[in-house]
């Protein structure tokens, strides 16, 4: 079962996201851990299970211990961490709402079903940031 850390799902963006994994019931496949920028060790909620403490967003060695990370926290957030974790080895999973990478050579802009061909290639060529 895949780690998946959740950042950001608390605003709009993030709060939709969660809504749709609870209707497709995505939280049965993964293990989930939600991090925060502004409440850590308050309890985060129990869509994935039971309740759990969040761990601080900023955190680099516990963000290294996901597979895959999914962030709508925004772009500040995503130029503080993203190139820390990277540099740290982590070769995981980034996918992330902001737009601070979508221009970036390694990364993928995510418009299913409009560039599925191209998602598919990134994923069969070891592209890890969408």
């Amino acid at each position: 079962m895949k780690k998946v850390g959740l950042v950001g799902w608390r605003g709009m963006v993030g709060s939709v996201l969660l809504d749709r994994m609870q209707q497709e019931n995505d939280f049965a496949d993964i293990d989930t851990t939600f991090f925060t920028t502004s409440q850590t060790g308050q309890l985060g909620p129990d869509l994935a299970g039971e309740a759990k403490p969040l761990l601080d967003a900023n955190d680099v060695q516990a963000l290294q211990k996901m597979d895959i990370i999914v962030t709508c926290q925004g772009g500040d957030y995503t130029k503080a961490v993203y190139p820390k974790l990277r540099a740290s080895g982590w070769n995981g999973y980034w996918i992330d709402a902001a737009s601070a990478l979508r221009m970036a050579n390694d990364s993928i802009i995510v418009l299913d079903p409009v560039n599925q061909s191209t998602i598919s290639k990134g994923l069969k060529e070891g592209i890890k940031t969408y």
